[in-house]
């Protein structure tokens, strides 16, 4: 039985990814810095999918005890981890870095940089350990150079992870220990509602047209992440959900130019 666990996993993008795994029959460790989070979701999730699949464990990223407690649990409730992914991240709303709060920045730094850094290091020397296994990465806007007024502070975060994974990919490339990256692309979560709320009107409009081209919900991202992550793919390779083809293609396309993603939740 494959076993994952999953950094940020009670909601959003990591909770999707927890299900499709779970649906496939592995077994996955859920996590987050909210201990009531972690056991509701871990409740749910073992109602529905067996309660020996399933376990939990608060973890804030920051702090690598945390992070190596997280796989210490799993590895002891599951024998091993195959897949270790590193999804737990913050962002802002976009604001112009000299109208952002000094005391804004270091906790987006710290969890989207530290906090990956630690969750690759800890897995690492796991697997390492026990002779195999993988890392995944989620990538972000930045990843791809995008620039964006406003997300100068995640978007780094999330250029850096891109690097940094190739570079660890390069550690690695003679151990039989694999990492690579996942971009989901713009996915419909709570993150992502909660910045259109805090925009102002005009930028709101702008952000929506978009959104409801270029986004997804989890519903449809998780399964082919997970898909192609259990394909095993070779060290160093990108999962990447949209393309430059297939987001060049939708402002193309009259189904994403008029469907509407946004009204559902209000915005």
């Amino acid at each position: 039985m494959i076993s994952a666990v999953i950094t940020g996993s009670t909601k959003g993008i990591g909770l999707g990814l927890a299900q499709e795994l779970l649906k496939r029959g592995c077994a996955v460790a859920i996590s987050s810095r909210s201990r009531n989070s972690v056991d509701t979701t871990v409740e749910v999730l073992g109602k529905e999918f067996g309660a020996d699949k399933v376990i939990g464990r608060t973890c804030d990223v920051t702090d690598p005890a945390q992070v190596q407690a997280l796989w210490d649990a799993a590895a002891g409730a599951f024998g091993k981890v195959d897949i270790w992914i590193n999804n737990a991240g913050i962002s802002l709303s976009k604001i112009l870095l000299r109208d952002l709060p000094p005391e804004l920045i270091a906790p987006v730094v710290n969890t989207n940089m530290v906090g990956l850094m630690y969750g690759c290091q800890v897995a690492a020397c796991g697997m390492l350990k026990q002779g195999s296994g993988s890392i995944f990465n989620l990538e972000g806007h930045g990843s791809n150079d995008m620039l964006v007024p406003g997300l100068s502070i995640y978007g780094a975060t999330k250029r850096g992870v891109r690097y940094f994974t190739e570079a660890l990919a390069e550690e690695l490339k003679t151990t039989p220990v694999k990492i690579g990256g996942m971009g989901p692309g713009i996915v419909i979560t709570d993150l992502v509602l909660e910045d259109l709320r805090r925009m102002s009107p005009d930028d709101r409009e702008q952000s929506k047209i978009l959104i409801n081209i270029l986004a997804d919900t989890v519903d449809t991202v998780a399964p082919f992440l997970v898909d192609e992550m259990l394909k095993e793919p070779e060290n160093g390779a990108s999962i990447q959900w949209i393309t430059s083809e297939k987001a060049n293609a939708r402002f193309e396309d009259p189904v994403y130019l008029e469907r509407d993603l946004l009204s559902s939740h209000g915005i």
